[in-house]
């Protein structure tokens, strides 16, 4: 029972950052390499506002500030500028703000692991079984509530509805009356913001160090996959498929080993649905090949 809550709350930080990363790849058309240092960018700002005093709750809202505004000004001084030029270019550009982030992050924190000074808790108790502690049921919480303000933002707002009119069809959606520079804007905030969540949640269960956003980025990008590409609600199911598989893939593997497991439940699925999870609900898109 304890290995399935885990894999859940593992689902959960992966869902942060991976419907950010969705979000991205399906209103700009192009992977963002640079969105795992978001989450490290994240989890060391969130260890900086703690160390002020500050509640993990209040410094949690402000990494989403600055991590939305972080987000803004790298797409707007960099990613924009070279739109014109192709995806290849865009990726490669995402390459080096991956470094650049990674490189300053570490020049600032240095490279030793930290870990947030969180007060001790019990975990909860069921029939005298520990299942979880308050911090990994603030995790759940949270993740549930993101997922279904995502899904209400994008259905019943006009930004939302301006989000998926630009994924969709940029040209269209202009004719339609949508800004597209001011949509992109927005795409940007609320993915860099939740990648900062995922990065302090990450911290919370584990540790800070340099390497949490390369080793998060692959992950990601196994979930964007097997939910299906620019799927935001494929996303949603193969983050929590994806979060319980290798916490019980290290049952019988050794923990190094996580990552594989991820790509293996990846492999087994996209086998039967190479559409990915989306194919599920979209027969039309798994009928195409």
């Amino acid at each position: 029972m304890e290995i399935i809550v885990f894999g859940v709350i593992s689902g959960c930080i992966i869902l942060f950052g991976a419907l950010g990363f969705s979000m991205t790849l399906k209103a700009e058309g192009f992977i963002n390499v640079a969105h795992g240092q978001m989450l490290l960018l994240g989890a060391y700002l969130a260890f900086l506002f703690s160390s002020f005093g500050l509640p993990m709750v209040v410094a949690t809202m402000l990494v989403m500030l600055c991590c939305g505004v972080c987000g803004v000004a790298i797409y707007r001084y960099l990613y924009r500028p070279v739109k014109s030029r192709g995806i290849l270019v865009l990726l490669f550009t995402s390459v080096g703000v991956a470094y650049a982030i990674n490189g300053i992050v570490g020049a600032v924190a240095g490279k030793r692991v930290l870990a947030y000074d969180l007060p001790p808790v019990r975990a909860m108790r069921l029939d005298g079984v520990p299942i979880m502690t308050v911090y990994e049921l603030m995790i759940i919480g949270f993740a549930l509530i993101a997922a279904i303000a995502i899904h209400v933002f994008l259905t019943s707002t006009w930004v939302g509805k301006s989000i998926r009119a630009v994924a969709d069809n940029y040209d269209l959606a202009r004719v339609r009356g949508f800004d597209p520079g001011h949509t992109s804007d927005y795409v940007w905030f609320i993915a860099s913001a939740l990648a900062g969540v995922a990065g302090v949640f990450s911290g919370i269960i584990g540790s800070l160090h340099l390497g949490m956003g390369w080793q998060q980025i692959i992950i990601i990008l196994a979930a964007t996959v097997l939910g299906g590409l620019g799927s935001i609600y494929g996303v949603m199911l193969a983050s929590l498929l994806l979060g319980i598989g290798m916490e019980l893939g290290i049952m019988v593997l050794p923990s190094n080993y996580r990552t594989g497991v991820a790509f293996l439940i990846i492999i087994a699925i996209l086998f039967l649905r190479p559409e990915g999870l989306q194919s599920l609900w979209s027969p039309r898109t798994g009928a195409r090949h």
